[in-house]
């Protein structure tokens, strides 16, 4: 279209030249033209080749990638095909599930239940197992306490076998301590000798007449009258420590002259009737307290640092079972309580073996209230009447069983 509008501007120049040159430069311009044309349709139809080759060679591709493209899809739509039969099948097999999801939800509904009930059922058995769990700890804790009082048990029993053992062994020997002195004949007799005071042998013979015909004896003892001098007690009775052999009993004449004396008193005054009967009660009472001190050697008994006490419970016991004056006795052990009190008498000290005055004029009249002897001069002091009762009880129990051995 350039050209075209060169050669119409042009035109009006061209026609005031000469024809020739026009015709020639005409000529000329269109050979120009023409071979510019040939050239530029030349080059456009090489171009055109090319792009025509180019096309051809993408068509080709294209086709290629068409009937790919055609294969591709006729393998996608064979695809789709098997697609749409599994997912046929998935439906068919999804409604499958459906129903057996709804029969599985079904059976759920009744597992549920089943559950629950089963969950009640567990909770009940673990409130039972707790219960069970607390009676066996308590079973266990009431085993634990058998087993040690089983343990303690046994334990006892093998203590109580050994003291069977023990007691067994002692019992033995008491049965041939006791054929030793239950069955023998009567091997000894209490000795009166007078080497003083033969004028109280009225009062002193039937006395130890009376005990060689209740007591047997091992062997003889002497009992001598004798004179003691300057001294505070009124009797003793001498033995061997180890052997625990009774060698003699002494009886103090200086203490059966104040004895006199005293009973001479009681008479003047009224307080006692008969002379030779309160003689005799005071000196029964001396001669029983030394048997006693006898009697534990003989028997073998073992008394402690009390001896002495136990001594007075002996003459006392005696004394009763010999139906003796006891309310005489009472009133000597009242007054000289008394004297002993206003500090007449020299009272004994407190580390003495002999208890006071006051302490025996108390024993006394509780061991006669226990024996149920009633006397006017009895006082108790701080002693209860119940226990007085006790405590006689159990002197004259002892003493008896002691003296069992020895009656004749």
């Amino acid at each position: 279209m350039f050209i075209h509008h060169v050669v119409y501007h042009d035109a009006g120049l061209i026609l005031s030249m000469n024809r020739h040159v026009i015709i020639v430069v005409i000529g000329f311009a269109l050979a120009s033209v023409t071979g510019i044309m040939s050239l530029i349709f030349y080059a456009e139809s090489n171009e055109l080749r090319v792009k025509v080759s180019m096309l051809v060679q993408d068509n080709s591709i294209l086709k290629q990638d068409l009937d790919d493209a055609m294969q591709n899809l006729q393998e996608t739509k064979a695809e789709l095909e098997r697609s749409r039969e599994e997912l046929d099948s998935a439906r068919s097999t999804l409604r499958s599930m459906e129903e057996e999801l709804n029969t599985t939800r079904q059976r759920l509904d009744v597992s549920e239940e089943e559950l629950e009930r089963n969950r009640k059922d567990l909770n009940d058995a673990r409130n039972e197992l707790s219960n069970i769990r607390t009676r066996l700890l308590q079973t266990q804790d009431e085993l634990n306490r058998s087993k040690e009082e089983h343990e303690h048990t046994l334990r006892t029993l093998e203590e109580l076998r050994a003291d069977y053992d023990m007691l067994n062994e002692m019992l033995k020997k008491a049965e041939e301590d006791l054929k030793e002195y239950t069955y023998r004949e009567d091997r000894g007799d209490f000795k009166v000798r007078y080497d003083a005071g033969s004028m109280y042998r009225d009062a002193i013979d039937p006395i130890v007449v009376l005990l060689n015909s209740s007591l047997k004896l091992p062997y003889d003892i002497p009992m001598l009258v004798s004179s003691c001098g300057d001294v505070w007690y009124a009797a003793y009775a001498e033995y061997e420590v180890y052997t625990r052999k009774v060698s003699k009993i002494v009886l103090c004449v200086e203490t059966l002259d104040e004895i006199s004396d005293i009973v001479d008193d009681l008479y003047g005054n009224g307080i006692t009737l008969s002379k030779d009967g309160a003689f005799s009660t005071f000196i029964k009472y001396i001669v029983y307290h030394e048997v006693g001190h006898v009697v534990i050697r003989v028997a073998d008994l073992h008394t402690g640092s009390r001896e002495e006490s136990l001594v007075d419970d002996f003459a006392f016991y005696m004394m009763v079972k010999d139906n003796g004056d006891v309310d005489l006795l009472i009133w000597l052990y009242k007054a000289l309580a008394r004297l002993e009190e206003e500090g007449k008498i020299e009272a004994r000290h407190p580390s003495s073996p002999y208890l006071t005055y006051r302490q025996q004029y108390h024993d006394i009249s509780c061991l006669a209230y226990g024996a149920g002897i009633g006397s006017e001069h009895i006082d108790l002091g701080e002693r209860d009447e119940e226990k007085c009762k006790v405590t006689w009880y159990e002197v004259s129990r002892g003493w008896g069983r002691v003296l069992a051995l020895w009656w004749k």
